[in-house]
């Protein structure tokens, strides 16, 4: 099982993806893997992006990546 990083947020993926005045609406919860997990504060849903700005979604072998666009979708929503 991979470690799990609290310290040193990062919101550059996050930061590209949505812009500044979006970031507001998450909070970075952690690092795994060389993946940042955000979490949206109204619909508790997870957004995971690596440094590169690529999505994925856990699935039941792990982490997939993910259509980013289609993941923002559901997680704002």
């Amino acid at each position: 099982m991979a470690e799990k990083t609290f310290e040193n947020p990062n919101w550059e993926p996050l930061e590209n993806l949505v812009g500044p005045s979006e970031c507001g609406d998450f909070m970075w919860m952690w690092r795994e893997r060389e993946i940042e997990f955000y979490k949206h504060i109204w619909t508790r849903r997870y957004l995971l992006l690596d440094a590169e700005g690529r999505c994925y979604t856990q699935g039941p072998d792990g982490l997939q990546p993910a259509d980013t666009q289609a993941e923002l979708k559901r997680v704002k929503e």
